[in-house]
């Protein structure tokens, strides 16, 4: 003689954990005076050379991501785009485009001169939930 016994299982449903906002968010004046900082200190004395130009501007990438980096933006993606040029009497349009949210999403970019080199700066901040 078996009992048939209904067992109903609870189910736990749990409500969506993801953040919309980040905690800390990309402060674009911030992030403008320490590109301006670095740059200015760097590039102060370039002159312009084929052969040094590629690894400067590798350094000077990984010394501004590490420079915003431990200003402790949680949830950001830091995209730094470097390019320096050499001064002859030309001039330079620079173009970015992206898909990106207005609300949360943010750039910060700086020129430099000196009388041997143009450098152009942009920094992005992308929201990554």
């Amino acid at each position: 003689m078996s009992q048939n016994k209904c067992v109903s299982k609870q189910t736990r449903t749990y409500q969506p954990t993801y953040q919309l906002n980040p905690r800390k968010r990309f402060n674009v004046e911030n992030v403008e005076k320490i590109l301006k900082r670095i740059i200015n200190s760097e590039l102060e004395e370039v002159e312009y050379s084929e052969k040094l130009i590629p690894d400067l501007c590798l350094n000077l990438t990984e010394n501004i991501r590490t420079a915003i980096k431990e200003e402790n933006y949680d949830r950001y993606r830091i995209i730094v785009a470097v390019t320096i040029g050499q001064r002859r009497q030309q001039s330079v349009h620079m173009f970015h485009s992206f898909l990106w949210d207005h609300e949360r999403d943010a750039f910060a970019s700086h020129n430099f001169e000196n009388c041997h080199i143009y450098a152009n700066v942009i920094v992005y901040g992308v929201y990554f939930d």
